[in-house]
């Protein structure tokens, strides 16, 4: 038992000392985005994601023209109005 004890502590105190941890490096930065330099044209003067909106928009306002005009039509047809009311505007 005591040479048991005598060994472990021999083993201990001959082993190399826990070498100290390195210090953390910083975190390296995120690299710098570069937007490629592009002249803007005259016609490019809204973003695309706007002239999409507007488009939609437009064609929307087309759509309820339309369907407004074939209501009048169909009112037309059915003799509740007067064909005076396909020659004048809305």
């Amino acid at each position: 038992m005591v040479i048991a004890a005598v060994a472990t502590l021999a083993s201990l105190t001959l082993l190399p000392a826990p070498s100290p941890s390195p210090a953390p490096h910083p975190k390296p930065s995120p690299p710098a985005v570069r937007r490629p330099a592009v002249a803007i044209a005259p016609g490019d003067l809204y973003a695309a994601r706007a002239k999409r909106r507007l488009a939609s928009y437009l064609r929307l306002k087309l759509l309820e023209l339309r369907e407004e005009g074939l209501e009048r039509a169909a009112g037309v047809v059915q003799g509740r109005l007067g064909i005076d009311s396909l020659l004048t505007p809305p």
